[in-house]
This record gives C-alpha cells, structure tokens and sequence, in this order.
C-alpha cells in the first residue's frame, strides 16, 4: 500500500530543530510545514513501555471516549508515523545566554494546520510558527525580545505575553487577517510566563492551539540540571465549549507513555509545567514514587512546598525540581484521571 505523503512530510518536519533568537527549544505537535520548531523532552528510539502498541483502526470518522479505550490503545497514543525521536532533546546545559541583557529579534506567524493529534484524531489547529504549542522562548531578564508578528490566516489574531511588560505591547488588539505588527518586550520578571492569542473569542483561539511558554531566567541562572518543559493542553473535538474530549502533553497523545523522557538517575531533574487547557477548571502534576520542589511561577529562588501533586488553574504554571534516586520507570499525569486516561500519561526513565 502507497505510503500518504502527508505523513511522510510531517514525520520529515517533526524531527527538524530550529531556533532564532531567544527560541532555544521549540514546540510540541508540528501540525506541518518544513523547518518547524520541535520537541520538549528527550526520549531514544526503542523506549517503548509494555503496553505501548496498537493496530487499531483509523477512527478519524468517530470520537472514541476513554471508557472505549485507554491511552494504552487506539486513540490516546502518539500517531503511528512518529517514533522515540520524533520528539528531539530538551537536556541541559544549553549555550549560555550573555550576562548583560541583549535585544532578541524573533519572528512569529499564525497559521491555520489540520494535525493529527492521536492515533487517527485529526484537528484544525491554530499555530504559532507551525506547531502547537508555539515555540518555547528563553531570555536573560532585562533582554529586550522584539518579535515582528504576522497573522497568515483569514481571521483576527495576536500576541499577548504574560509577566511584567510595556502596556503599549501587552497585545490585546486584533491584528487583521494578512497583517503585521512588532511587539517589544522586555523580559520580566524572572519565571515562567505564557504567551497566547488575546482575541475574542479567547477560549476557541486558546483552545486551538494558540499559546506557548517563555522561559525568563534569573540574573546568574539556577544551578544546573536536566530540563524538560512540559505543557498541558486540552482538545475540544467536538467543537462544543463545553469540554474537552482529549489531553496532551506538548501536543502529541500519549507520546510520553509510549517513549519515557530519560534521565539520569539521581541528578537533579528541572520541570517547566504550564497548564494552557481551556474547560477545565484546573490540570495538574502527579509523579509516582517521588517528591518535588514547587516554585509557583518561577518567580522566586526558594521553593513554597514539597509535595507530589501540584494542581495548576488556566494558564497556571510552576517550576518544580527533583531527583529520582534509582534506576526505573516513574510515571506521571494529572490527578484529575480523566485527563490521563485521554491522552496525559507519561514516564520518566532514571537510567
């Protein structure tokens, strides 16, 4: 049988690494185009758990519920044409970035891409540089991040950051279909801050896939260690606003329960967790047989708790930290169980 060709190209787009500017590490699902940003998390080839495959038939026609599969089948694992390295590394150190602030000239477009978010689930995503989640930004705090925005779609968007910034490029205004804008943003305070799409209606363009993560490091940088970014998404398929029918971490089904993120055992292990889901009051962090620090925000050096659940309301996030003494598998997910068994389950493999 004739491979599709689509899917050739995307798992070709999939496994590119690009970076500009202050984007040191890129997005979750490429929903198409060549040279699109990638991947959060380091995996390897062959890593698959157990219970980690399928030859279920293509549902694309139907919406199949958690009751009628579990993320260990059919819908809520990754799409068949990626593999372990679909998803490229996210470890650390990275190339330190200048003490002394800098101006980061970034480009930034919204397009509009049909994704396959799982086994057979297609949907019309809504992109930040052809993937969502969108690009994942870093800076030093202080640097000025001058991003020239471009709306390639036939509909209204733009660009809002969260965190501290001029109010003249606190991005509310609609940017007409074909438009351009620059937005000038100086990076603050330090911690972990969202970007998303500000126009109305705000919960369809954020629950399209219209959002991403900057990383605004503190004078001096924390002390070193393995970093993963993780963003939790929520996928409206139905199209009701009422709720969400599936969930992802950084934008692929499954993928992390599949493919663990490796790293090594008892080195210290950095999380940047961000929660974009929309019809959900909240979306959490679970991990299994270990603890970890809760720096809410990112905004401050000293952790607030020591917990293994951190629950997280829209467009929460939190810094957490921790090691994972010995070798084996330590699984991850939301506690709010619907979420996992729709697609947000994961392992880390301490090696």
């Amino acid at each position: 049988m004739t491979e599709d060709p689509t899917k050739s190209t995307r798992r070709e787009a999939i496994k590119q690494i690009g970076s500009s500017g202050a984007v040191l590490f890129g997005a979750g699902l490429v929903a198409g185009g060549a040279g699109a940003n990638v991947a959060y998390a380091n995996t390897t080839a062959g890593d698959e758990t157990p219970y980690g495959s399928s030859e279920s038939d293509n549902i694309s026609s139907q919406l199949v519920t958690a009751d009628e599969m579990s993320i260990y089948g059919g819908a809520f694992e990754p799409p068949r044409g990626l593999d372990a390295n679909s998803l490229d590394a996210l470890t650390y150190p990275p190339a330190p970035l200048p003490a002394a602030p800098q101006t980061r000239n970034l480009e930034m477009a919204v397009t509009e891409q049909k994704a396959e978010l799982g086994q057979g689930v297609f949907y019309e995503t809504w992109t930040y540089n052809g993937s969502a989640p969108g690009p994942v930004i870093r800076a030093n705090e202080g640097d000025l991040l001058r991003i020239q925005f471009r709306n390639a779609t036939g509909r209204p968007h733009n660009l809002h950051f969260h965190g501290r910034h001029n109010v003249n490029s606190d991005g509310w205004q609609s940017v007409p279909p074909g438009g351009e804008t620059q937005y000038e943003i100086e990076a603050g305070p330090f911690g972990l801050h969202p970007y998303h799409c500000h126009t109305t209606p705000l919960a369809i363009h954020i629950g399209h896939g219209l959002y991403g993560t900057l990383i605004v490091d503190p004078p001096g940088g924390r002390p070193p260690a393995h970093e993963v970014v993780l963003v939790l998404s929520g996928w409206d398929l139905q199209n009701t606003q009422r709720g969400n029918q599936m969930y992802t971490w950084n934008g692929v089904a499954g993928y992390f329960a599949k493919f663990p993120i490796k790293v090594p055992a008892g080195e210290l292990i950095r999380v940047y967790l961000v929660n974009m889901t929309e019809f959900d009051a909240s979306g959490g962090f679970h991990l299994h047989a270990e603890t970890f620090d809760v720096f809410p925000s990112g905004t401050s050096l000293t952790p607030t708790v020591h917990t293994d659940v951190v629950n997280l309301g829209q467009a929460d996030r939190a810094i957490i930290e921790f090691t994972l003494p010995e070798r084996g598998r330590y699984m991850f997910h939301p506690h709010q169980h619907p979420m996992a068994s729709q697609g947000a389950m994961g392992w880390f493999a301490a090696l």
